[in-house]
């Protein structure tokens, strides 16, 4: 089948390292003669815009051989296939994704190459597209509909992102690749001050009710933050999803909380409570900082649906 690839490349990704990559992989593409254009996302955001323009422009009848490949990490795969679901085609165009990101979950959690060359070896050597799961929500509070190929998360692993992201990386730091500096200063810096806040978690007529939530993540498959286990038990291959309740406990239980999770031995912890469903409700009445897929939600009331749908991926694991 010939193939035509349109690429969405983020040259920020990775801290500037698909803009680095991408003479490299420009050079593999014409090597093996693939079909493809190139858009390159400059702006937050414009990825979702582009995706969904290429969308658009191509009746259904031709998505057939079209193929979006994001270029980038998490946040670059989660705005391309958003854009795409968006455009709300009859028969979706499929997408691939090149993880030259820095936490590149997603391709943990499909059991994908994380080196580039091997993932594009992955993509190049598709034949058809698969339909994996992908996680999609509702906010009954905003009116918003959205996709997720990892996590949503409330809480503290939204407020670390949105602390990180709201700082300036020195120079030095930037060229020495020391952004997890960056990071574990917002890590420490979240610990000392985000506070508990109540959860009511609706599974059909079953109600939960968590005065002293902390970490509530909604999960597609088991990683989080750079492969943090977070759901062990979470698949793409499951029609469910697993939810993750961590209350907030005095601090030396919580860094024992947080040293199990790193582990990936957390799950029998009493502060620990897990859900594995089809779909879920959440509803927080104080404002928590969000984010899907590493990507910023901001602050914002929540009462929020869940469930999983199935988007086709041009990616062959088995090569």
């Amino acid at each position: 089948m010939s193939v035509n690839f349109y690429v969405i490349l983020n040259e920020f990704a990775g801290g500037g390292k698909a803009k680095n990559l991408w003479p490299e992989i420009k050079t593999v593409l014409q090597e093996r003669q693939v079909s493809y254009q190139v858009a390159k996302s400059t702006y937050p955001g414009q990825a979702t815009l582009l995706a969904r323009q290429y969308a658009k422009q191509h009746p259904d009848l031709t998505t057939a051989t079209n193929v979006v490949l994001a270029v980038g990490g998490d946040g670059t795969l989660h705005q391309v296939l958003n854009g795409l679901a968006s455009a709300k085609l009859t028969h979706p165009i499929p997408v691939a994704y090149l993880p030259v990101g820095n936490g590149n979950d997603f391709a943990k959690g499909i059991k994908m190459a994380t080196r580039w060359r091997s993932a594009l070896d992955q993509i190049l050597g598709c034949n058809s597209a698969s339909r994996l799961n992908v996680g999609t929500y509702r906010d009954a509070e905003k009116n918003t509909t959205g996709v997720f190929t990892n996590t949503v998360g409330i809480g503290f692993d939204a407020a670390v992102v949105n602390d990180a992201n709201g700082k300036s990386p020195k120079r030095l730091t930037k060229r020495l690749h020391l952004g997890w500096l960056s990071r574990l200063s917002s890590l420490i810096s979240v610990v000392y001050n985000e506070l508990p806040f109540p959860l009511t978690v609706h599974v059909g007529q079953h109600r939960d009710i968590y005065a002293h939530a902390y970490l509530v993540t909604v999960s597609n498959h088991p990683y989080l933050g750079g492969g943090i286990n977070i759901a062990p038990t979470a698949e793409v291959t499951d029609p469910n999803l697993d939810l993750i309740v961590i209350e907030k406990p005095h601090l030396p239980k919580l860094l024992f909380i947080a040293l199990m999770l790193r582990l990936g031995r957390h799950m029998h912890l009493k502060s620990v409570h897990h859900y594995h469903e089809p779909k879920l409700h959440l509803i927080v009445p104080s404002i928590e900082y969000g984010q899907e897929d590493g990507e910023e939600m901001g602050g914002r009331y929540w009462d929020t649906y869940f469930e999983i749908a199935q988007y086709p991926f041009w990616i062959d694991t088995t090569i």
